[in-house]
């Protein structure tokens, strides 16, 4: 490639990415695929393409471009090193750390090198391997913000709160417009009490950039709004005017969503989530999920969990709470945590990489018999072993440790498999409730949220998936524990929970909110306040809007029908509702 070309291609890319920050997505694209047609193999053209690819949010693509530039140029750490960190965005965790390896083995005194190795144990929320990689990063550079906002995460989930604090004021210092910063320090704040300067800080920042939509979201996560916040509530409005990108754009009506429900605008509310949903929308296939549900049905039926459950491991230690996501799984983990003998590791992403291993999609004509090929008594014991050292890290004298992540509903099998001792907490609560709650919510990684078809097929997934639980293990392995009756009558439904983890009885679990804690979702401002009950029955101040909802979940809703029908709602009949199934499909 001629200078003069290399230097035009660069300038456009450049430009490309000038637009989305911009919000300019569209016209971004464009100056992509015109760029991308007429360039060469060259190592930094194809390095920028990559970056410019995860801007856009595209990784796989990313991928591409990385790989041509490591082809190209073997022997060069960053682009080795981004390549590593792209394959960790797409969820490969093999290839990333194969890659980051090779990069460290180039070059370990490079900053990207360290970070990425730093982000890759992250993710894994191996958080003790992490924290060596992300200190020797910020040796190399100590003004990377993004470095010492992973480093204050980290810390904090080591119950490290004081020294995550100085790092997560010091990476704000260093970028205050750096979303991650930003919620590292209100996060880091929360755990420690100090909401009131959390919400201090996000006040500052949307004052001095206006257009920074997931402060706002932040804000609105943490602040209760009412009528005396009406004229900064028009001013927010009056940002969407501006031109932003679409990631600020979407955060931004979700934080607007927010701030009018709590008013009791709920029109306004639903308006503002529906805008930030279209917004927030990627493809997304929601018959992977139900492949994946096939496939474990055919993994783990009533004989084979005999068979795994003998060769289990034997460690009572974890506590797996699932169900839907918002369906309480913050509050029953902060309850059982705050006893003297429990403590709560989050949401831990081990179970599912451990699933993706054992029950690859290529494999689902014959994964009964590659689930048994693979689990092994010495494959259990090691998976075993790996699952506790990442559940234990800065806990590991509790009796029983929480791992909350919701959607390990999907694993139960593999979970009674790997500890047959483990105990399981079924969070429930009412169907339109968990589903408005997932709508109105900025999730990352929950793309079938941002639609309400896909939430009816999603939640009918998971009453299928949690019924079949039921039909192929011992009745009592898994405890329920309904939200609405938790919130009526907590004492008597934390005995439950402390009772099926085997623990006695402590008043203090009650005061769960004064505990230092490390809350990482959407439930951020819970874990500084004591049980309130203003969550039941919210579907009712959006009763007009819900109709996809409730013709989707009919069959679950009869108990409710006469209620419904007082906010004006009729259920199908059972031929409309197998009609409107088929549509969904």
């Amino acid at each position: 490639m001629l200078e003069s070309d290399f230097k035009s291609v660069l300038a456009e890319i450049n430009r490309a990415a000038q637009l989305l920050r911009k919000g300019q997505r569209s016209d971004a694209l464009l100056i992509y695929h015109g760029v991308k047609e007429r360039a060469e193999r060259s190592a930094p053209v194809q390095f920028a393409l990559g970056q410019l690819c995860e801007q856009i949010g595209d990784v796989d693509q990313a991928i591409t471009h990385y790989v041509i530039a490591a082809e190209e140029e073997p022997d060069m750490p960053v682009f080795q090193s981004a390549l590593g960190v792209a394959y960790l965005n797409s969820g490969d965790r093999e290839l990333a750390l194969e890659t980051l390896e090779h990069a460290l083995a180039l070059n370990p005194e490079m900053l990207e090198v360290q970070h990425g190795l730093g982000v890759y144990h992250m993710r894994r929320a191996d958080y003790e391997e992490a924290i060596g990689y992300l200190e020797r990063a910020c040796e190399l550079n100590r003004s990377d913000a993004a470095v010492r906002t992973n480093l204050a995460t980290t810390l904090a989930q080591l119950n490290r709160h004081d020294e995550a604090l100085t790092q997560a004021r010091k990476a704000v210092r260093l970028n205050e417009s750096d979303p991650g910063a930003n919620l590292a320090l209100c996060s880091t704040l929360s755990q420690l009490g100090q909401m009131d300067e959390a919400v201090q800080h996000l006040e500052k920042t949307v004052r001095k950039h206006k257009d920074f939509g997931l402060a706002y979201d932040l804000l609105a996560r943490i602040k209760k709004f009412s009528s005396a916040d009406a004229a900064f509530i028009k001013g927010a409005e009056k940002v969407l005017d501006r031109g932003m990108p679409a990631k600020h754009r979407y955060c931004l009506h979700f934080a607007l969503g927010k701030m009018h429900d709590d008013c009791g605008e709920y029109d306004k509310a639903f308006e503002h989530y529906q805008q930030g949903n279209l917004l927030q929308r990627i493809d997304y296939d929601i018959d992977e999920v139900e492949a994946l549900f096939k496939r474990v049905k055919k993994a783990f039926n009533s004989s084979s969990l005999k068979t795994f459950a003998a060769l289990g491991h034997q460690s009572a230690q974890p506590v797996f709470i699932v169900g839907m996501p918002r369906s309480g799984t913050t509050l029953m983990e902060q309850i059982i945590a705050s006893h003297p003998q429990g403590a709560g590791a989050g949401e831990l992403p081990e179970m599912p990489f451990i699933a993706k291993e054992l029950l690859p999609a290529e494999e689902r004509r014959r994964i009964a018999a590659h689930a048994r090929s693979q689990l092994t008594a010495e494959r259990i014991d090691t998976h075993a072993k790996n699952y506790l050292k990442i559940l234990q890290q800065g806990r590991s004298d509790a009796e029983r440790i929480v791992d909350k992540l919701p959607t390990n509903f999907h694993f139960i099998g593999l979970i009674t498999s790997l500890f047959p001792n483990a105990t399981i907490i079924h969070a429930i609560r009412h169907p339109l409730d968990i589903s408005l709650s997932c709508y109105f919510q900025t999730f990352a990684n929950l793309p079938w949220s941002c639609d309400l078809k896909s939430i009816v097929r999603f939640y009918s997934l998971y009453r299928e998936s949690m019924e079949y639980w039921r039909q192929v293990l011992p009745e009592g392995k898994i405890v329920d524990v309904h939200y609405e009756q938790l919130v009526e009558d907590p004492e008597h439904h934390a005995r439950r929970m402390l009772d099926a983890c085997n623990l006695e009885w402590d008043e203090t679990v009650l005061e769960f909110f004064r505990k230092k804690s490390i809350v990482k979702t959407a439930s951020l401002a819970q874990t500084r306040q004591p049980i309130y009950k203003s969550s039941k029955a919210r579907w009712m101040n959006y009763a007009s809007h819900i109709g996809e909802l409730t013709d989707g979940m009919s069959e679950y809703l009869q108990g409710d029908a006469e209620l419904l029908a007082e906010h004006g709602i009729t259920l199908p009949a059972p031929s409309a509702l197998s009609k409107f199934k088929r549509m969904l499909k």
